[in-house]
């Protein structure tokens, strides 16, 4: 199967702030995509960074959309921001962890049904 991650995480970037750090670490199974960003609010911490959010897309979801034609994957890629950008809008970045302690990652699963339809 074609690898997608370049893909996804292209789409990924185009829905979060800009400068984020999106990570695309190799599994076995399905497609995870790491990202964090710099908050601006935290005058004690200027370099402060947002929670992590972990976008899981399942590797059933990654067949079926590989299996599907250009204009299928085109639409998936539609749903599949308007999806991300739901999650966002609902997506608290902030965090009282305290410094050197990363908080608790939230983890977004991404299944054929959110990805295909």
């Amino acid at each position: 199967m074609k690898d997608f991650s370049a893909q996804f995480r292209s789409l990924v970037e185009g829905v979060l702030p800009e400068n984020s750090r999106i990570l695309t670490p190799r599994g076995d199974g399905g497609l995870m995509i790491l990202a964090t960003w710099r908050l601006p609010a935290d005058p004690f911490r200027p370099a402060k960074r947002s929670r992590m959010i972990r976008i899981a897309i399942t590797q059933e979801a990654l067949e079926d959309y590989a299996d599907g034609s250009d204009g299928v994957r085109v639409a998936s890629d539609q749903r599949f921001v308007a999806w991300l950008c739901r999650q966002f809008a609902a997506f608290d970045p902030h965090h009282d962890a305290p410094l050197g302690v990363e908080p608790p990652p939230v983890t977004w699963p991404v299944g054929t049904k959110e990805l295909n339809g």
